[in-house]
């Protein structure tokens, strides 16, 4: 059981959330089946804690992350999304089950989520297909000025399509770290799942497989400079769909760059990945 609803906290709400808005949360947790579903605002609970509709039978145990995005704009015009935690489950005013949910301690706008980067290198590869019976090629690429909504790519090769895949190499730290915060809570449930495997090794490489293959529209793509081993192509991409994971990459980058000044890591024309003849034809996997 849980509390009546409190509309004097609504005047805390974050800018960009409303009473009665729609969003998707999605449960970055494999324990939860549902994985994700639609559910509306109803009301912020006597201790702030957002209150979003749900069926009863979806329990995600306390302490599951989730990732919460509008379906549609508020009021003043914005979509948004945010990481948070589920905290627990109640019943509104003594009828109606919801789920309850930590509220973001600040949020951005949707359009700030795919336009916000960090200048970091971090190496990856692209495929592309030069038609639609072409074998699907393949090449090395240094990824930088990355965001939720898109990056630059520097390669060797041209891809000459209007489409491709990349996908990131994910600093082993960031992989970790996310990969915790997916994990249940220490507990017997703990100790019994690693009699049978390593859950910690299964989280990690679930977050390794959202940095894989994402599509993403070229936007552009123009001779960045010359050397003695050839052409190294600058190329612009636009996810088609936001990534939520590349966000919050850029966010762990962000603050690894004030500790360690990450930003001066190896460029383009220096890093490894870029060498001539790493492009080649992978029809027999395709």
């Amino acid at each position: 059981m849980i509390m009546a609803g409190n509309r004097g906290f609504r005047a805390h709400l974050p800018d960009g959330i409303e009473i009665g808005q729609r969003f998707l949360l999605r449960f970055d947790d494999p324990r939860v089946e549902a994985g994700a579903y639609q559910g509306r605002l109803q009301d912020m609970s006597k201790s702030g804690l957002l209150c979003f509709d749900a069926p009863d039978d979806l329990r995600p145990p306390k302490g599951t992350p989730v990732t919460v995005h509008s379906i549609r704009p508020g009021s003043q015009g914005g979509s948004c999304s945010f990481s948070s935690e589920i905290r627990g489950r109640g019943r509104l005013r003594g009828r109606l089950p919801v789920l309850l949910v930590e509220p973001p301690d600040h949020l951005e706008d949707q359009a700030r989520r795919s336009a916000h980067r960090v200048s970091v290198c971090l190496r990856g590869n692209v495929r592309w297909r030069e038609a639609p019976r072409c074998p699907l090629q393949q090449a090395s690429a240094v990824i930088t000025n990355l965001s939720g909504g898109g990056a630059q790519v520097f390669t060797r090769e041209k891809p000459e399509a209007e489409y491709l895949e990349i996908t990131l190499d994910a600093p082993t730290p960031f992989i970790e770290e996310m990969a915790r915060r997916s994990l249940p809570r220490t507990g017997l449930q703990s100790r019994r799942m690693s009699l049978l495997h390593n859950p910690f090794s299964d989280s990690c490489e679930r977050v390794r497989e959202r940095f894989q293959g994402i599509r993403s529209q070229i936007v552009s793509c123009v001779v960045h400079s010359r050397d003695e081993r050839g052409t190294v192509y600058a190329v612009s991409l636009a996810f088609c769909e936001a990534q939520e994971g590349c966000f919050q990459l850029v966010r762990f980058l962000e603050r690894q760059s004030a500790r360690k000044g990450i930003g001066e890591e190896a460029g383009p024309d220096r890093a490894g990945p870029v060498r001539a003849g790493r492009r080649r034809s992978m029809a027999t996997a395709a």
